[in-house]
C-alpha cells in the first residue's frame, strides 16, 4: 500500500500555519478579556456594597487555603515528633497527656502534730502609765528623782514652794491658840472654837497639796517640768509606769491579722537577758490596721515580777497561732491555685512497679524508680503557714503528692518518681 508522503506533508504544514496563528492572536485575547474584567471590577469598587461582600470573599478565601495547609504541614511532620494522646486534665477538664513520662519528686503524708508560731518585733510597754500633777498652783521647788529610777508607793517625788503655805498654818495654828484661851475663859462659844480647828486643818491640807506623792509602785517614766517653772494644776510634772506587769506592743502584717488571736501564748525575749523567755498571751489586738506600714497593733501581756522589763525596751516575741494533734500537713510546694480552689498532685503508683525487684537489682535503693499516675485532687486548708498547707480534707495519710516536677503537670499524665521524702516538721 503507498503512502501519499506529499498529502501528510501538506496537512502537517497547514495544522502548524493553524497552531502559530491561534498562538499569535493569544495575547489578544487574553488582553481584550483581561480589560473586561478589569472594567468590571471598577464598576464592583463604584458600589460600596458590593465591594466590601468581594473583600469579605477574598479574607474567607486566604484564611481557608492558610488553614488546609497548616492541616496539611501537621499531617506531614517527621516522625520523630513526640505524638499527642488525649487524656483527663483537672477536675471536670480534659488534658493532652505526653507519651514521655514525666520525673517528679513526691512527699508521703503522714499524720503528725503540727504546730506555728509567727515571730515579731515589738517594744515593752508599762501595764499602766499614770500622769503626775500637782493639785494646786505653784512654783516647782524640786524633784526628787531621775528618769527610769524605781519609785516605792508613798514617796515625795516633787515639791512646790511651800512659804506661802506654811505661812498660813502657823497664822491659823496662832489663831487657834487666842480662840481657846478665850473658850477656856467662856469669852466665845464652841462653835467659834470648831471653826478654827477646821481653818488649821485646811491649812494643813493645803500644805500637804504641795508634795507631789508616787500613788503606786513603779518607775519614773519621762519628767516632764524643772524646777522654777510655774505650774497649774493642769500640768504634767512627769510619768509613773506600773511594771509588775508589762505590755509588749507589735505589729502583726496584713497577711497574718486573721491568724493572731486574744489568749494566744506568747515568749519574749529582750537583748538585756539573752539566756531568759518571758512568757505572755496576747491581751489586746486594735480594731484597725493603720500606718504606712499597714500593721495591727497586738499587745502581749508578760508578768515581770522582778522588774527586770523595762519601759522602753527592744523585745523578740513569738505567738503560738496554730497547733493541731495528728495533722496532716503537706509542703506548699505541692499546692497549686487554680480558679477551683487549691489542687494538689497525689501519684498513684503503677501496680508493676511495686512488684519484687530481681536480685542484681535490690543493691541500691536510691536508684529504684517508681512509676505512676498523677491525679488532681482539689483540697481545703484548715490552716497555711510559711511552708505548710494543713489539709482538712482531699488528701489521706499515706498518699503521695508531688512537691517538684520539671513539667507542667496534668491529671492523668505519666509520672516516673526520682526520690521520696518524709515529714520534716
Amino acid at each position: 500500500m503507498k503512502v501519499n508522503l506529499d498529502g501528510i506533508k501538506s496537512k502537517i504544514q497547514n495544522l502548524k500555519s493553524k497552531i502559530f496563528s491561534k498562538i499569535f492572536d493569544l495575547p489578544k485575547i487574553v488582553l481584550s478579556k483581561s480589560a473586561g474584567l478589569l472594567k468590571g471590577f471598577i464598576k464592583l469598587l463604584k458600589k460600596p456594597k458590593m465591594a466590601i461582600g468581594l473583600v469579605l470573599i477574598c479574607v474567607i478565601i486566604s484564611v481557608l487555603f492558610f488553614q488546609i495547609k497548616s492541616r496539611v504541614k501537621l499531617k506531614e511532620s517527621a516522625p520523630g515528633e513526640k505524638p499527642v494522646v488525649k487524656g483527663v486534665g483537672l477536675p471536670g477538664q480534659q488534658a493532652e497527656m505526653p507519651q514521655e513520662p514525666i520525673l517528679v519528686k513526691v512527699y508521703e503524708v503522714q499524720k503528725k502534730d503540727f504546730s506555728d508560731s509567727l515571730p515579731f518585733l515589738g517594744t515593752v510597754k508599762g501595764f499602766k502609765e499614770l500622769e503626775l500633777k500637782f493639785e494646786v498652783n505653784g512654783v516647782m521647788d524640786s524633784f526628787n528623782f531621775k528618769e527610769g529610777e524605781r519609785v516605792e508607793e508613798g514617796e515625795i517625788i516633787a515639791t512646790l514652794d511651800q512659804r506661802d503655805a506654811l505661812l498660813k498654818v502657823k497664822y491659823n495654828e496662832i489663831e487657834l491658840t487666842k480662840t481657846q484661851k478665850l473658850f477656856d475663859i467662856g469669852a466665845v462659844i464652841k462653835a467659834k472654837l470648831d471653826q478654827v480647828k477646821l481653818e488649821v486643818k485646811s491649812a494643813k491640807r493645803e500644805l500637804d497639796k504641795t508634795y507631789l506623792y508616787a500613788p503606786r509602785n513603779g518607775v519614773l517614766g519621762t519628767q516632764d517640768k524643772e524646777p522654777g517653772e510655774f505650774l497649774t494644776y493642769t500640768d504634767r510634772v512627769a510619768t509613773l509606769i506600773e511594771v509588775k506587769e508589762v505590755f509588749v506592743e507589735v505589729g502583726v502584717v496584713e497577711r497574718d491579722v486573721g491568724k493572731v488571736k486574744v489568749w494566744q501564748t506568747g515568749e519574749v525575749a529582750v537583748d538585756t537577758y539573752p539566756d531568759k523567755q518571758f512568757k505572755g498571751t496576747v491581751d489586746n489586738i486594735a480594731p484597725v490596721v493603720e500606718g504606712k506600714s499597714r500593721t495591727q497593733t497586738a499587745r502581749i501581756k508578760v508578768d515581770n515580777p522582778e522588774g527586770l522589763l523595762l519601759p522602753g525596751m527592744f523585745a523578740r516575741a513569738t505567738v503560738a497561732v496554730y497547733n493541731a494533734k495528728g495533722a496532716i500537713a503537706i509542703p506548699n510546694t505541692a499546692i497549686d491555685k487554680t480558679e477551683e480552689g487549691y489542687v494538689t498532685y497525689v501519684v498513684k503508683k503503677d501496680k508493676k512497679s511495686g512488684e519484687e525487684k530481681p536480685a542484681e537489682e535490690e543493691g541500691d535503693e536510691e536508684d529504684i524508680e517508681e512509676e505512676g499516675i498523677a491525679e488532681a485532687r482539689t483540697v481545703e486548708a484548715d490552716y497555711r503557714s510559711a511552708d505548710f498547707f494543713v489539709v482538712k480534707e482531699g488528701v489521706e495519710e499515706g498518699d503521695f503528692v508531688v512537691i517538684e516536677t520539671q513539667e507542667k503537670l496534668k491529671d492523668g499524665y505519666k509520672v516516673i518518681i526520682t526520690e521520696t521524702q518524709e515529714v520534716v516538721f
